[in-house]
């Protein structure tokens, strides 16, 4: 995959972004696939969990990405905000990977509440390539930090591990999208 326009840097950039984008998607889709269709729900849920964590280091790493190639401060601010929420949000989930006490449930929503704010302010703060994914991106994680945090306790993990994957999947279609775009088409879904 090559970009036309621009350097060769930012080409190659764009290029290392959509395949994290991509293998963030997939693996998201994979965690979904697994645990609605696996005959030992319990033993699939702890996987999810573990291979969960790994991809939402792959999120943090994506966005701690996006924040080097942003030329605006505040966005780069935003990037970085978001990036550490994720892996703040993993190590949460690694210490409790079943969401039993209610104070790691609800650090765990409020790390991608933030997450979720930083992206939508990123969305709302400059004209960039591909703004209105951000923006529903940044509501999907949003809208999951409240269903985690007002849900607390759980009767089962999965619905919750579930809505987890489901915001990854959107956030590694979201870059996908932005990315795939490239420099030179930056109003075509703004």
């Amino acid at each position: 995959m090559t970009m036309t326009g621009g350097t060769g840097r930012e080409s190659t950039t764009l290029d290392r972004n959509m395949v994290w984008a991509l293998l963030l998607g997939i693996g998201a889709g994979a965690i979904l696939l697994v645990l609605q269709f696996t005959p030992r729900p319990f033993l699939a849920t702890i996987a999810a969990i573990l291979w969960l964590v790994a991809l939402m280091g792959v999120a943090a790493l994506i966005q701690m990405r996006q924040a080097q190639s942003t030329s605006h401060r505040m966005g780069r601010l935003a990037w970085r905000i978001a990036g550490l929420a994720y892996i703040v949000g993993a190590a949460f989930l690694i210490a409790d990977p079943l969401l039993g006490k209610g104070g790691m449930a609800a650090a765990l929503a409020v790390s991608l509440a933030a997450a979720g704010l930083a992206r939508v302010s990123f969305a709302l703060g400059e004209e960039q390539n591909c703004r209105i994914c951000y923006f529903l991106s940044g509501l999907m994680t949003l809208s999951v930090a409240m269903a985690i945090g007002f849900a607390w306790p759980f009767a089962l993990i999965a619905p919750a591990i579930k809505l987890l994957a489901a915001d990854l999947l959107v956030l590694g279609v979201t870059f996908f999208l932005a990315h795939a775009r490239g420099p030179d088409n930056q109003t075509t879904l703004t």
